[in-house]
């Protein structure tokens, strides 16, 4: 085993049980299946929806404690989290059932209004190409240094953040799923 961690990619998870999911589910079938949405891209549900308040600040709040962690005991200052964009996805979107990142965002988030089967898949980048050489390596045990594959099996009321870079996808469930994705940002504020 390696005697030192030198890199590390983290999640995290929450389960909240104060949200109105009927609601919101109500609003994801909206965006995600109303042609007449003119306003705004389909499926975008839009930072100003007042239905989103209460989960808005929630991910805002999380996203900065994660970046504070992040940039602690360094010379970093003035740094805030902003949201770029939601979305809702209702069961399968082939967009996100191959493996991608958000490479123009900090941070990725998912909240599940509705989710009793849904999976969502990361992919390390490196682990692979590591492992090729190799041979006979079994896959029974699994840890940090010889997995290039991780599965959470979110249900309603789950958020979850992780990197925008790391590499996920997210394949079909057999029963409804909908999910609210947000792109989050990262932006210096200068004095003058």
């Amino acid at each position: 085993m390696f005697t030192e961690r030198i890199f590390s990619i983290g999640i995290s998870k929450f389960i909240f049980d104060g949200m109105d999911n009927d609601l919101l589910s109500d609003q994801v079938k909206y965006y995600c299946s109303n042609p007449n949405n003119k306003l705004r891209h389909r499926r975008d549900m839009g930072l100003d929806n007042p239905h989103l308040q209460k989960l808005n600040q929630m991910v805002l709040n999380q996203s900065q404690h994660i970046l504070n962690g992040i940039i602690s005991n360094s010379n970093v200052t003035n740094v805030k989290c902003y949201l770029q964009k939601v979305w809702g996805n209702h069961n399968i979107n082939e967009n996100i059932s191959v493996p991608h990142t958000h490479r123009e965002s900090f941070l990725s988030v998912v909240y599940y209004p509705k989710s009793t089967d849904g999976k969502i898949h990361f992919h390390s980048p490196w682990t692979d190409s590591m492992l090729a050489h190799v041979p006979g390596l079994s896959s029974e045990v699994y840890h940090e240094y010889n997995s290039n594959y991780y599965e959470l099996h979110p249900r309603t009321g789950w958020l979850i953040f992780f990197p925008s870079s790391l590499i996920h996808c997210v394949p079909p469930s057999k029963e409804e799923r909908m999910s609210i994705a947000y792109n989050v940002g990262v932006l210096q504020h200068l004095h003058l």
